[in-house]
């Protein structure tokens, strides 16, 4: 048995366009040096901090991001506002940990995520799969939106419907929705000892 969660059979085109964005704040940076950077002394990172930035934004939710900052400034007297220095701090964080040509690389192959490639589409990948599943999303998901999970629900065989986990969380539920995604682990180890 297999839990797929919050995540689609193939790449859309929004999400295509907005990583590649990411891919071209990272490979526009002037420190990219086509991707000959290591040994320089300078790595790319004003580039991956800004594809950190707009990754962000489509883990997260506009009501949940509004909620936390609405407009308000990051401190008193201080004009930056607190979304953005929270967005600061979220690049800060990756770029202290992550290689930019790594990011582009994964996020290449995110663009070219296709389960039906070379398989005659999806429906038939889909189809053909006869793994016991549970198929789950989240309901604010903007990254990858519940249509995308239906789909899945509808054309795996081995699938016995949509389970949603309701969130404010955006994309980032199936991080913060700990005891939905417990729940949904325990049904998927149910669905494999038979």
């Amino acid at each position: 048995a297999a839990l797929v969660l919050a995540v689609g059979a193939r790449a859309t085109a929004d999400q295509i366009g907005t990583q590649s964005t990411q891919i071209e704040a990272i490979t526009g940076d002037p420190h990219w040096q086509g991707g000959d950077y290591h040994g320089s002394g300078r790595l790319p990172v004003g580039g991956l901090a800004l594809a950190r930035r707009i990754a962000h934004l489509t883990y997260r939710t506009e009501l949940d991001l509004d909620a936390r900052f609405a407009n308000r400034p990051q401190e008193a007297g201080r004009p930056l506002p607190a979304v953005e220095s929270y967005l600061r701090h979220q690049a800060r964080k990756l770029v202290d940990r992550f290689d930019p040509g790594s990011y582009v690389a994964l996020t290449r192959a995110l663009n070219g995520h296709d389960v039906g490639r070379g398989r005659g589409g999806v429906d038939a990948a889909l189809a053909g799969c006869p793994v016991p599943m549970v198929v789950a999303g989240i309901d604010s998901d903007r990254l990858y939106p519940l249509r995308l999970q239906r789909e899945l629900a509808e054309k795996l065989p081995g699938c016995t419907g949509l389970e949603v986990i309701s969130s404010r969380q955006g994309h980032d539920g199936f991080l913060t929705e700990t005891t939905a995604v417990a729940d949904l682990l325990t049904t998927t180890l149910r669905r494999a000892s038979g």
